[in-house]
């Protein structure tokens, strides 16, 4: 959709954003520096009761999660994500003083879809200070990197940002079931939605750039995105706030982790076969190499339950490759294989689990479950079936079955499903299978392909 999104390294590096005046403030964003590191932690530790209820769970204490360690990972992953492409992770500096961190993160670039997420001072709180500086962003965002969709989640009992993302224009499209891990327990979030008509509608005050003669220090922008020496990867002195032994470990470390995770989703996973209850010859079983030619013929004929969905772009998760890949699948001996060998990997593989849903024999329909892209910590399914074998019955049935195994065996939390509204079959059965609905996802494309108002539906 958008050539700066797919090629985004050298635009999400840019060093700086504004500064822009809000009130009798200055306010800018720029890349951490490891010279935050003191200010950062006397922030976070002070306004711990502020920020640990909606902040990730880790077995770390509160203090644990705050030395210089763990700042120079945190600065080297983002440096790493913004060359790449993936993040912008921004300091919000108020006149001149790191005043707490805003991110978006490219989770879809083919959908030009990011999430946000940011934190400020508590002292800072109250001013209207972190919208601006969300503001800023989405600005960029919107314009220079034609992000369609800003996507936010937020804990239902978070008032401030649940008031700062009203003010913006923010859309409340979902409140998903135990969407996090958050403060110590999984909690329910909402999920807001902004685009560039929603951020005119609000009729928010313009962005108002700063008189450069009340900015002093300020680094000049340039075209080429640069590190000023204090930021770059790897550097450390002795005002740096964090030494150069601890950068050096943080560094090896992250490098060690890197490699284990990349490893990790190619552990080979053990077949998976389940027994449909009331259904003694059918059942849904791990894709094998024997089925590719059934698996071809599915590729070009199959007709979902709902004919105006067609089958284009549902190989995108599986396959990497885009809407396209769908559309040649049949035609695609690559693609085939690649199916089959992530097939050996099961969830944790790239694209995955994939079950095939077996009647009588008959390659009759498929369970895919990955890493879904929506924000929140969940299994995503995508599902389907040929309505000339499978009843809907039938289906719910197999579907129970696999959300048993994926819960007592692969150790599954949430589950979420992507369904185009009108597809009232696939809801139905979904809701048969125990799922909850939690809202609509407008313009928003799914695991089919199609951009289109999704019902978004949630099990726990």
């Amino acid at each position: 959709m958008s050539r700066t999104i797919t090629e985004a390294p050298t635009a999400l590096s840019s060093p700086t954003f504004g500064p822009v005046r809000h009130g009798d403030s200055l306010v800018r964003l720029r890349p951490p520096r490891l010279s935050d590191f003191d200010r950062w932690r006397e922030i976070r530790l002070r306004d711990r009761a502020w920020i640990e209820p909606h902040w990730g769970t880790s077995p770390l204490s509160w203090e644990q999660r705050h030395t210089p360690r763990i700042w120079a990972r945190e600065c080297l992953v983002a440096w790493a994500d913004m060359r790449a492409g993936r993040r912008f992770v921004g300091v919000i500096e108020v006149d001149g003083r790191f005043a707490g961190q805003v991110e978006y993160t490219i989770i879809d670039a083919e959908a030009a879809t990011a999430e946000a997420s940011a934190w400020i001072d508590a002292g800072a709180a109250g001013r209207g200070l972190i919208g601006r500086a969300l503001l800023l962003l989405c600005d960029h965002m919107f314009r220079v990197h034609r992000v369609a969709r800003v996507l936010a989640p937020v804990s239902i009992d978070n008032d401030p940002a649940l008031r700062c993302l009203r003010g913006l224009g923010f859309r409340h499209e979902a409140t998903m079931a135990r969407a996090y891990d958050a403060g110590g327990a999984r909690k329910d979030h909402t999920l807001w939605a902004l685009t560039p008509a929603d951020l005119a509608a609000a009729q928010l005050s313009p962005l108002v750039p700063a008189d450069p003669a009340d900015v002093p220090g300020v680094e000049p922008r340039t075209s080429t995105p640069t590190y000023p020496p204090s930021t770059a990867p790897g550097a450390g002195s002795a005002n740096s706030g964090v030494p150069r032994a601890v950068v050096a470990l943080a560094a090896l470390r992250w490098s060690v982790w890197s490699v284990r995770e990349k490893l990790r989703h190619y552990r080979p996973a053990a077949p998976v076969a389940l027994t449909v209850r009331a259904s003694p010859n059918t059942v849904v079983r791990t894709l094998t190499r024997t089925d590719r030619a059934q698996w071809t013929q599915v590729g070009r004929t199959r007709a979902t339950a709902t004919s105006s969905f067609p089958r284009s772009g549902q190989e995108r998760l599986g396959t990497g490759e885009g809407s396209s890949a769908g559309q040649d699948r049949s035609k695609s001996r690559a693609q085939w294989y690649r199916t089959v060998w992530h097939s050996r990997f099961g969830l944790r593989s790239p694209s995955g689990l994939r079950l095939v849903l077996d009647v009588n024999g008959t390659y009759a329909g498929e369970f895919h479950l990955y890493d879904s892209p929506l924000p929140c910590q969940a299994t995503g399914l995508y599902t389907w079936v040929d309505p000339l074998r499978v009843e809907p019955e039938l289906w719910a049935v197999a579907l129970r079955s696999v959300i048993e195994h994926a819960v007592a065996e692969l150790g599954v939390q949430r589950m979420a499903a992507e369904v185009p509204v009108g597809d009232t079959v696939t809801a139905a059965v979904l809701a048969a299978a125990g799922f909850a609905h939690e809202g609509l996802l407008t313009a928003h494309r799914g695991p089919s392909g199609l951009c289109v108002d999704h019902d978004l539906w949630g099990l726990t």
